[in-house]
Parts: structure tokens; C-alpha cells; sequence
């Protein structure tokens, strides 16, 4: 089966006569079917990291969120012996994350990371959202690390799977929750066949604490995706034209207001344990089924 785009049609190719099928009709429907193969051609491939064993990848981009927070940028970059580079692929789910092994002088130890979409990048690099606590020990170790080191990583593990035909989903993040949000956002955005609409409330201490706001107000721009900002501490901030932000906590008045008027609604939600137990709770009480509900 031929790997090749089809060749898009002018517009002055339609005729305009309502036959059927109308040649522009052919050709996305031809571009969609090109698109998966293509996407099947990638998963066939032998992905390079495994849930199994660790896979060796580069630190290759470090980029300041806040004080504490950074994006992380790795690269694949050891081919088991023999075979091509080409061959390979990084898979993986929106939501899903990858474990990354560290060490010092005394342990070993691991941490959970979410690989979020950065746009045009390499099929064999991820970046991850990851906030550096002054006495954490994942933390020290990535604080001392520079571009260039290898690094240890296994995945992809989470069994959340988007169900694309539900009509309204609700997201809602604490801090750095917001990676696998922000990916399964991003993903159901650019699926041109999903009519979902999705709302985020994001949870933040502060201003700061705002993460991927540049990104986030960018995906607001689509027809079916908003988003508010709930702040602990609200000093200092200006929202963005059209951009929600509130002074205060999100509670259960905040949530049983988006959700009365819902019929066919996903709730996911996705911070400390505690977070996540006191917000679904608020969601149950607004007659949600507990099946309807995912915790990250």
C-alpha cells in the first residue's frame, strides 16, 4: 500500500454542483486514511523505551518554568547494536508516564514523569514538566546534572484511555498535575474527528506556580477547549486577555457549577493524594458516577 500523500485537489477542482462524492470530500477523506497508516507504520516499529528494562537517554534542553519548576528535554540516543536508528520509535500514550532511575553515593531511587507535546520535536525525544524540592532527592540529583549526561528511564505505564465520544470532559490539576491534562488536552485538540469539549480548572499556590501558561492559553484559541486558574495567593497577577483567574481555592460550588447542567461528562483529576480525594469526592456529590472519574 502506497506510503505517499495524496495530492490536494485546487478548489477550483470542485465543481460546486453538489455531486457526490465532491472531490474535496476524497481527498480528506484519502489524507485521514494516510494519516493512520502512517501512525500504525510508527507503532509497528520497535519502540525505544520499555516498561521493562531502563533505556539510556540524553539530557539534552533544560528550560526554566518558574524558580522551581523546569522542562526537561531527553533524547534516545543508544541503538541496540545492529540496528539502524530509523527503525525505532518513542510510544506512547496521552496521560501515560515513564519512571527515571537515579543514584548517589548510597541508593538507588526512581520518580514518575509525564512526557508532555512539544511542538516539532523529534519522534525520539520527550520533555517532562519536573519541580525541584530543596531536600527531595529525585531533586538533588537532577539539579546536579548537565545538558549532555545520560539518564535512565523504563515505560510507559497509566491505563487511562481517552474516550473520544464523550461530550463534555472535565480536567482538573493541582502544580505539576497538570502534564498528563495538558497532554490528553492537546491530543483530543488536534483530533479532528473528537467534538469534545473540554474545560480545565488549573489549582495553583501562586502566580508563579502557573505552569505551561503560555501553552495553555495558545490550546484556548480552539473552539472546544477553555480553561480557569484557581490561586491560592492571587498578588501580583494579570490575566491575559479573555484568560479566567480566581482568588481562592476551587471548591465544591466551583465544580457542581460547570457540572449540573452535564449529561455526558469524564472527570480527571490529578495532584497530591489529598487533592485528588477531596476533589472527587466534590465531583461525586454532583452525581457523577464514580465509573466517570479518573484520578492520575
Amino acid at each position: 500500500m502506497s506510503m505517499e500523500p495524496p495530492i490536494e485537489p485546487d478548489e477550483s477542482d470542485c465543481c460546486n454542483s453538489g455531486c457526490n462524492p465532491c472531490i474535496l470530500d476524497v481527498y480528506e477523506d484519502q489524507l485521514k486514511k494516510y494519516k493512520q497508516r502512517i501512525s500504525n507504520s510508527l507503532m509497528t516499529k520497535n519502540n525505544c523505551i520499555s516498561p521493562t528494562s531502563y533505556t539510556v537517554f540524553k539530557l539534552i534542553n533544560i528550560e526554566k518554568q518558574s524558580e522551581q519548576a523546569f522542562l526537561f528535554t531527553f533524547e534516545y540516543c543508544r541503538p541496540h547494536k545492529g540496528q539502524p536508528i530509523d527503525d525505532v520509535n518513542l510510544s506512547y500514550k496521552p496521560g501515560q508516564h515513564f519512571l527515571m532511575k537515579g543514584k548517589n553515593y548510597s541508593e538507588e531511587f526512581t520518580r514518575a514523569y509525564t512526557p508532555i507535546p512539544v511542538e516539532n520535536q523529534s519522534k525520539l525525544q520527550f520533555t517532562t514538566l519536573i519541580k525541584l524540592y530543596e531536600y527531595g532527592t529525585m531533586s538533588n540529583y537532577l539539579k546536579k546534572i548537565a545538558v549532555r549526561r545520560e539518564t535512565l528511564w523504563r515505560g510507559p505505564y497509566g491505563d487511562f484511555t481517552i474516550n473520544y465520544d464523550v461530550q463534555d470532559m472535565l480536567l482538573i490539576a493541582q502544580g505539576t498535575g497538570i502534564a498528563p491534562l495538558y497532554s490528553i488536552i492537546h491530543d483530543i485538540i488536534n483530533n479532528e474527528d473528537c467534538y469534545t469539549f473540554l474545560k480545565l480548572f488549573f489549582c495553583c499556590k501562586d502566580y508563579e506556580s502557573i505552569y505551561l501558561r503560555e501553552q495553555l492559553y495558545k490550546l484556548s484559541t480552539y473552539w472546544n477547549f477553555t480553561y480557569e486558574v484557581f490561586l491560592s495567593k492571587s498578588e501580583g497577577i494579570s490575566p491575559k486577555y479573555n484568560e479566567t483567574i480566581h482568588s481562592g481555592k476551587l471548591g465544591y460550588d466551583g465544580i457542581q457549577t460547570y457540572l449540573k447542567d452535564k449529561n455526558s461528562v469524564n472527570v480527571l483529576i490529578c495532584g497530591s493524594e489529598n487533592f485528588m480525594e477531596d476533589v472527587k469526592r466534590n465531583v461525586l456529590r454532583c452525581n457523577v458516577k464514580e465509573e466517570d472519574v479518573f484520578t492520575f
